[in-house]
């Protein structure tokens, strides 16, 4: 592309002296020959390089053409040019004005073609690509794709089911399914571990399985609606294989994080792409794998000289509470740990709870400002972020760069924005909560670690408020995350009084509520007036309230929570992919 500019550059210059001295002087002669305007040896130059050349008049109709264009095209001669390569003239135009010596590419009689314009001279230039673009496509459709398949719940599967037989009459069924996925695609399977598979193909042999949108990940769960789910990490548009395949396994990762049964696609220097993805992954924790987490986490806050805990900005109870929790976690071993908080930028009645509850010389000791977070960050320092694996989202998001060592456990669905190489991650989709998660931390340690009264409240009123009072997303893991707080003396009562609503917040709910319409069936959209500043939590209360009314599917609440920022806040009951719709939509 580079020589081609220079050496349009140089035909510029060259062609504008000799149209000017010889062509203008035979202006009404449509049959000139090439030769008696350029000269032999440039003429054959231009025809060696396959490089045409055409003039017009004011009506863009060709008054003469190079021998190469004339040869190719005999009735060429006062003919519309635009009209006889079917190409726009303000697409070449604007070109030419954004950068210097630019061109488009047209197709003509299966041959692609560059074509620029002069046009000080109204002189048209075609270059002849096709053997480029042929050579250039194939390199295209023969890059390498790799990626990983996963079945995700394999070892569960095998654990409930007693029966031998009927286990591996199912293994045997999913197996030969993913055989003729990568059959029907030309792609090379093998088998890494029982659950897991490795394929590699080209680019032209993908692009109709993401152009289908990984059926086979909806066909193997069409056949297994109670068993078997898929996975898939795909990446692509890098020339190395061992990059590809560390992209596809990252991917993998992030399928799996978001709770299953999805594709991920890495494209090199782009963002990731979300395919499936549309039911929850079944609740697959167990005593002896939260034990392992529990006993992990604990084993690597020791090995840090103090720990910062963030949760995420307009931090809720749940965030709040989980925070608390790890900060327990933290006491129990001796490490110090501080807990990162801004009133501005906590949820009103987590704010208000936290100021009831704690009083100021406590509050100074567990809690630490922006302001003073500098003094305790060392290289020895980890940062915890509870409820939220998004950096760009939490408390203190300038902060999180200034870590070298950073732990993750949350339960919402990662999306492009997530930390690499954490130390520690703990991402459980099917947890109802980030607060129940860190309660089987601490219950299902191998240490006994004591938990506070405060503390037991404030984790219970995290599962409650993610739960709707266990409406939504209550799991039997959730009850018993619930009963054993009650075991150390959660008080449901100021629960109940931490999640009450404000008068005011009430009904400006309601008010948003009754400004809703149902634009197609089953789908609810509540729009705050644009001159009024709502609060994210007040959009989600909104949104919960709506998915409650009968027959609503979907719900999406949109208000402005500042002068410059407008958030949508949506539900689902299952039956529509809200997070996907989200993530198309940047959000």
């Amino acid at each position: 592309a580079i020589a081609l500019t220079v050496f349009f550059a140089l035909v510029d210059g060259i062609f504008a002296l000799s149209y000017n001295l010889a062509f203008r002087k035979r202006k009404g002669k449509a049959d000139l020959k090439a030769s008696s305007i350029l000269g032999n040896d440039i003429n054959e130059a231009y025809n060696f390089g396959e490089i045409g050349l055409a003039v017009c008049g004011p009506e863009d109709e060709v008054i003469w053409a190079n021998d190469f264009l004339t040869d190719r095209f005999p009735n060429l001669l006062d003919e519309n040019i635009y009209r006889v390569f079917n190409f726009d003239r303000d697409s070449l135009i604007k070109s030419n004005e954004q950068r210097n010596g630019a061109h488009i590419k047209i197709s003509k009689e299966n041959r692609a073609y560059e074509v620029e314009l002069i046009p000080e001279a109204n002189l048209f230039l075609f270059k002849d690509v096709t053997d480029f673009t042929t050579v250039y496509e194939y390199n295209r459709n023969q890059s390498p794709v790799v990626g990983y398949i996963a079945i995700d719940n394999y070892s569960d599967i095998q654990m409930h089911i007693s029966d031998d037989t009927k286990f591996a009459e199912m293994q045997s069924g999913i197996n030969d399914m993913i055989m003729k996925f990568a059959s029907d695609h030309n792609a090379l399977l093998r088998r890494i571990k029982d659950d897991r598979y490795l394929f590699i193909m080209t680019k032209e042999n993908y692009e109709s399985i993401e152009t289908d949108k990984f059926s086979i990940v909806d066909a193997v769960k069409k056949k297994y609606p109670r068993g078997f789910t898929l996975s898939l990490g795909v990446a692509l548009g890098f020339p190395d294989y061992a990059k590809l395949a560390s992209m596809a396994s990252s991917a993998l990762d992030v399928a799996l994080s978001r709770g299953g049964d999805q594709a991920v696609v890495d494209r090199h220097g782009e963002a990731l792409k979300y395919y499936g993805g549309k039911t929850d992954l079944a609740p697959s924790r167990n005593r002896v794998k939260t034990r392992t987490l529990s006993n992990s986490f604990v084993t690597i806050l020791k090995n840090y000289r103090n720990v910062v805990i963030m949760g995420h900005k307009t931090a809720d109870f749940d965030a709040v509470a989980a925070s608390l929790g790890v900060y327990a976690l933290c006491k129990s071993v001796s490490i110090p740990a501080r807990i990162c908080y801004e009133d501005q930028l906590v949820e009103d009645k987590a704010r208000r709870a936290i100021e009831c509850e704690f009083k100021k010389e406590e509050f100074d000791q567990i809690f630490v400002t922006m302001r003073e977070l500098d003094s305790l960050i060392h290289e020895e320092t980890l940062l915890v972020m509870v409820d939220h694996s998004n950096p760009t989202i939490s408390i203190f998001e300038a902060y999180v760069k200034k870590f070298s060592h950073i732990a993750v456990i949350d339960h919402h669905r990662p999306g492009n924005q997530i930390i690499s190489n954490p130390v520690f991650e703990d991402i459980d989709t099917s947890a109802s909560s980030a607060s129940e998660i860190i309660t089987s931390f601490i219950t299902y340690n191998p240490n006994n670690i004591p938990l506070d009264e405060r503390t037991a409240t404030f984790l219970l009123a995290g599962i409650c408020l993610d739960t709707h009072f266990y409406h939504e997303h209550a799991t039997n893991s959730t009850f018993e995350a619930s009963a054993q707080l009650k075991n150390f003396d959660a008080d449901s009562l100021k629960v109940v009084e931490f999640l009450k609503e404000d008068l005011e917040e009430y009904r400006q709910k309601i008010s948003i509520l009754d400004n809703g319409e149902t634009p197609v069936t089953d789908v609810y959209i509540t729009v705050s007036p644009d001159e009024e500043i709502v609060s994210e939590i007040t959009l989600s209360r909104v949104a919960d309230e709506s998915i409650s009314i009968r027959g609503i599917q979907a719900a999406f609440c949109i208000g402005r929570i500042n002068p410059h920022v407008v958030k949508v806040s949506a539900r689902s009951d299952g039956s529509i992919n809200c997070a996907a719709i989200m993530e198309k939509m940047h959000g």
